[in-house]
């Protein structure tokens, strides 16, 4: 299939890419399973409460006994009282990582790029960013303008690029051999350069023989 070859001084042409890497079938339930381990593996698990054994508060009897009508309680630091501790609260030792294996990452990417096919373009513009957030803005209005979340993959980033989009909450720049279906999922335009096309195909169709 083609890609489309933006030029921000010149004409559009096309690129040439692989079918199995950007017009593969599409696994949906591949790629849900791809974002959901990513995002279980986001998290920290140090969220903690304390139980009523930690809570600082008085273990004096609440009131006597018997007598009083209501039921025998022995202090205000169980969790059913407001100042008490937490029942069944996170620990803070929770452990959150879930696995998938690097066949089925790459398979789900596969799938995630081509379900992403018409919002791919090649442009090289891009690793001649100055430096200047102003200048990054105007090339992506330009390339993009209605675009809320731009991923781009380049081969090798210069710092000057790097530095151009830095403060761009809505731009995500990675290489190649770091793209997750999650990030592909979550733009809702693609930017590659012609070098990062090649290294992603060169990585996906050797994963591809070797399953």
């Amino acid at each position: 299939m083609n890609l489309r070859v933006a030029s921000t001084i010149g004409k559009d042409s096309t690129m040439t890419v692989a079918d199995n890497v950007f017009n593969a079938p599409v696994n949906d339930q591949l790629v849900a399973q791809a974002v959901r381990v990513y995002l279980s593996n986001q998290r920290q698990g140090t969220s903690k409460t304390k139980t009523r054994s930690e809570i600082n508060r008085t273990h004096k009897k609440w009131y006597k006994q018997k007598g009083t009508g209501g039921a025998r309680h022995g202090a205000r630091t169980p969790g059913l009282f407001v100042g008490g501790g937490i029942t069944h609260g996170p620990t803070g030792e929770q452990n959150w990582s879930m696995k998938l294996n690097a066949s089925m990452k790459k398979a789900a990417l596969r799938s995630a790029l081509s379900a992403q096919q018409k919002n791919i373009m090649v442009c090289d513009d891009v690793t001649q960013l100055d430096g200047k957030t102003s200048s990054a803005e105007k090339m992506l209005v330009n390339l993009l303008p209605e675009a809320k979340a731009i991923l781009i993959i380049a081969d090798k980033p210069s710092q000057l690029m790097l530095r151009s989009v830095s403060n761009l909450q809505q731009v995500l720049v990675t290489s190649p051999t770091r793209l997750t279906a999650f990030e592909v999922v979550a733009a809702d335009a693609i930017i590659f350069t012609q070098d990062s096309v090649k290294s992603l195909e060169a990585r996906l169709e050797t994963a591809e023989k070797a399953e």
